[in-house]
């Protein structure tokens, strides 16, 4: 199943999809520090920054669930390239905000924050 909510994000002037279908999640989560992407949301709603390999997991994950087609090198290159193109900080941002778009988080969490 995948989601249709997505967030469009450019690298090296092409506009790419970062998705969160569940495949996504379940594989983004094999690889998390603490294996489970709620808690990492939790830690970033209470402003605990993530470490960088968890921030290169969810970005990886989201765009490979926005693009189907590519190969884990290439999505490596293109998270190496976004982070020469902006920072950190907005790749973990963008990939959140897939996550929220996704309905990962829930309805009522998505509430909580828009209010």
């Amino acid at each position: 199943m995948v989601f249709d909510k997505y967030v469009d994000f450019e690298i090296g002037g092409k506009t790419y999809k970062l998705c969160y279908p569940l495949k996504s999640v379940w594989e983004a989560e094999r690889q998390l520090t603490d294996r489970n992407l709620l808690v990492l949301i939790g830690n970033a709603a209470n402003e605990i920054p993530p470490c960088m390999g968890d921030i290169y997991v969810i970005f990886k994950y989201a765009l490979m669930g926005g693009n189907p087609q590519l190969t884990d090198k290439q999505a490596d290159e293109l998270f190496l390239a976004a982070l020469e193109e902006k920072n950190i900080i907005a790749l973990f941002e963008a990939a959140l905000k897939a996550l929220e778009k996704s309905g990962v988080m829930g309805k009522k969490a998505q509430a909580a924050k828009e209010a």
